[in-house]
């Protein structure tokens, strides 16, 4: 029998939602580090050259990419009295507190023994711990009901967690880090604590969410990888979501990642990008916090999508005329809050797309559907990564240098202001595309025509 007896169309209750959402305190933390940090503690602490690390993240990223199908299938293909993605949030906790730390124990044995360590504690800690963390994370809304505003409204609030917590970790990270020692030691220390705080988190949403969606709900059976995978490329809008997704993330990386070297060389303090994560990550946390109310309301996921590539473009082009001072500071804002919208809706459309895929392949599987599409995550974070590395090297950056050469300051300059207008208006282009919100609706109707003519 059930642990609850919930229909599969049910609204997910708001303390459930907000239980689903402290999820962030176990991934954000790890998220940033990869988004914003690590590459600072290559090429500044260990002292491995940009371009090098670089390489080794893009490559890992196709490693990463190809786990996210493997995780979701496992999740599809689990059943327990405490549901299919549930079991996967308490059995991953310790190895997420793991690899919290094995991140930063690179042992000094030479710079080839560096690069390997970072290659294989890499893969170790992103393709599988985190992947198959975050495979659950995405997946469990899309088990707890598959009534979409309610299942928008919980990964909102989610989202809106991601960006406070993101803020704050963000603006005191590097602070805490030289409160531990400072050096390798301290990155260490520092990413233990975090660890421990993520395996809580864990066990906290494992007991404050349930799951209503079963395969004997919805005529669903288990379906090998490759079977899903196929029907993936049925579904164009699994597509275009994944496309938002990826604009979404090279948008972190030109804000974030590059935003340590353009606080340290350009303001000249590398804590000053606290500040400029505030100034991202305040309007961001304004445009998640009211995306519940309207997406329960029937604001459209496309829309949201124009208008938040609109603003994000506006932005960027008053970061052009300005490079500095208060309109800078407006152009930051305006990134951020264009921001908060997409990645605010992006799991969402996701979501939506299960039912897409399933009306139009008659092959259901949410755990593949949902895990992969952090592929574009993964292929947003690792393309933008490697090519910043690989640029800023080749324009002379020498982490270790004292003073680094004027090629090496433009490239950091080019990078954070005017990379991210082209990925502004590829996200207005994939948002204009998108039109599943109109068909869900019917398609919800035809499916349940189907699963009871099959029953």
């Amino acid at each position: 029998m059930r642990e609850n007896q919930l229909t599969s169309d049910r609204k997910i209750p708001l303390r459930e939602q907000l239980s689903y959402a402290m999820i962030e305190f176990a991934l954000n933390p790890l998220y940033t580090i990869y988004a914003s940090f690590l590459v600072f503690f290559y090429t500044d602490t260990i002292g491995v050259d940009a371009g090098i690390v670089g390489v080794i993240i893009l490559v890992s990223k196709v490693f990463d990419g190809i786990s996210d199908f493997f995780a979701g299938s496992i999740i599809d293909h689990t059943h327990t009295r405490h549901g299919s993605a549930r079991p996967w949030v308490l059995r991953i906790a310790i190895p997420l507190l793991l690899a919290y730390i094995i991140t930063f124990t690179v042992p000094s044995v030479g710079n080839v023994g560096k690069i390997a360590y970072i290659f294989i504690s890499y893969n170790v800690s992103q393709a599988i711990i985190y992947t198959m963390a975050d495979a659950a994370a995405n997946a469990l809304p899309t088990y707890m009901t598959i009534e979409p505003k309610t299942r928008s409204s919980s990964y909102a609030f989610r989202l809106l967690f991601a960006v406070i917590i993101q803020m704050i970790f963000s603006a005191i990270y590097l602070d805490m880090v030289e409160w531990l020692g400072g050096g390798q030691i301290g990155w260490i220390l520092s990413a233990g604590i975090f660890g421990v705080i993520a395996a809580i988190a864990l066990v906290i949403v494992f007991g404050g969410t349930k799951e209503a969606v079963r395969a004997e709900d919805i005529g669903k059976e288990d379906v090998p990888i490759w079977v899903a995978v196929k029907a993936l490329l049925h579904n164009k809008y699994w597509f275009m979501a994944l496309g938002l997704n990826f604009c979404s993330v090279l948008h972190q990386v030109a804000t974030l990642t590059v935003g340590v070297y353009y606080a340290k060389y350009i303001l000249n303090d590398a804590t000053l990008v606290g500040a400029l994560t505030l100034y991202h990550h305040i309007p961001a946390a304004v445009a998640m916090l009211a995306l519940p109310v309207a997406l329960q309301k029937g604001a459209s996921k496309r829309n949201l999508a124009i208008v938040s590539g609109l603003i994000m473009l506006a932005g960027s082009i008053v970061s052009v005329i300005y490079a500095s001072g208060a309109p800078f500071v407006l152009s930051l804002g305006l990134r951020g809050f264009g921001y908060g919208i997409v990645a605010g809706i992006f799991q969402g459309m996701i979501a939506d797309t299960i039912e897409y895929g399933e009306w139009k392949t008659g092959i259901r599987a949410q755990g593949v559907t949902v895990s992969a599409g952090g592929a574009g995550q993964k292929l947003g974070a690792g393309i933008g990564t490697a090519l910043l590395g690989i640029y800023m090297s080749m324009n002379g950056y020498d982490g270790t240098a004292a003073v680094q050469t004027d090629s090496a300051i433009s490239a950091i300059r080019i990078c954070f202001i005017f990379v991210p207008i082209i990925i502004y208006l590829a996200t207005i282009v994939l948002g204009y595309f998108f039109k599943l919100d109109k068909q869900y609706p019917q398609i919800v109707k035809e499916l349940e025509a189907r699963h009871k003519g099959n029953s």
